[in-house]
Parts: structure tokens; sequence; C-alpha cells
């Protein structure tokens, strides 16, 4: 693999678990609709949303579960077009499950004041095509199988929680020197971990 592909993999895979918002357009009778929604990640990379299904979006979803997600980086320095971006192009369906909800949370802490509300539902984008775009003259064509993590999980799955536990009592220090060094200014938390490692949270 040449070494523009491996670092627009890179550069995929972490936008997929940094990205907390995206830009998610819906069909509506064949018009798109774009919506700014949070975002976390599932365990293999996929996104996941927490909808209300009052929202006009998730109405969309019932009649048409066919998406395009824009992830872009947050904030930085320079032009915004010269940053990495993906498009991620699928189908949404429910993800049935507690611990998808949890991840959620970890990755957006205020989404618990109505993440338990009724018409309140775990969305998870299948993803079926990617286009990414890592700044000027750097659009890599990529696909599925170059962002997500294969394998079963559900080992981790039952792991994590006393992992997470004895993650908790390191120290700051420890976080900030994981994040680097622009890092240790900042208090960070973990806030979950896949196959692809921890993610740290702030």
């Amino acid at each position: 693999m040449d070494e523009a592909r491996a670092a627009a993999i890179r550069d995929g895979k972490r936008l997929l678990r940094l990205a907390r918002t995206g830009a998610l357009a819906t069909l509506d009778g064949g018009r798109p609709l774009t919506t700014l929604v949070g975002v976390a990640s599932d365990r293999d990379g996929s996104p996941l949303f927490l909808m209300s299904d009052l929202a006009k979006h998730t109405q969309h979803l019932a009649a048409d579960p066919r998406v395009s997600l824009l992830l872009t980086t947050e904030g930085g320095r320079g032009d915004p077009l010269n940053q990495p971006r993906v498009t991620l192009n699928g189908t949404v369906r429910r993800r049935e499950g507690r611990d998808g909800r949890v991840r959620y949370v970890q990755r957006n802490p205020k989404a618990k004041l109505y993440v338990d509300f009724a018409d309140f539902s775990l969305r998870r984008l299948d993803v079926e095509a990617v286009h990414f775009n890592g700044g000027f003259g750097r659009a890599d064509a990529l696909t599925p199988a170059d962002l997500l993590t294969v394998g079963d999980p559900s080992w981790l799955e039952e792991a994590e929680p006393e992992l997470m536990q004895r993650l908790s009592g390191l120290s700051d220090a420890v976080f900030a020197g994981l994040a680097g060094h622009e890092g240790a200014r900042r208090v960070w938390r973990p806030v979950g971990m896949d196959a692809e490692g921890l993610d740290l949270g702030v």
C-alpha cells in the first residue's frame, strides 16, 4: 500500500471516531434535507445517531433509509477546505442494545439529559460507499472495508466495563500524554474502546 493511501485510511478512521457532529442528508420524496446531528461510533467504527421520532429527518428515514453523512475535523488553523473530511453513503437502521446508548452518551455527555426519552432511539449507519478528501489534492477512493473494523467485537463488549473502570483510576497526566503535547493543556478522560484502540474525550 502506498503512503498516500495509508494516510487517507488513517485519517478516515480517525474521523469516524473523533467526530461528534455531522451533516446528515436524508431524502424527502427525492428532495434532500441536510441537518446537523450528533454522532458517535459503534464498535466497528460505523456512525451512531440518537434521534427523536419527532424530527423531520427521522420521519424521512421511515420512508427512505438512504442517507449521506459528512464528517469533518473540528476547529484547527488554516483553511477548513484543506482539512480532512469524509462522506459516507448508506442506509440507517435501528441499533438495538443498551451498550450502544452507553457508547453514545460516553462520547456525547449532554445527551444523558434525553437519551431515555420515549421518543428517542439509537440508529446506525450501515456504510455502503466512502468519499474521502484529505484537503487540496488529497481525494482518495476508499471503501467501507478500508475504514471499518472487521471481526466479532463481542469479547470486547464484555470486557470493556472492567477495563474502563481500571482506566478511570489513572492520573490526568497519563491521558494528557496519550493525547500528545497539544493535549497536555486539557483534562482528558477515557470514553470507550474498540479494536482500534482507546478513545479519549474532554
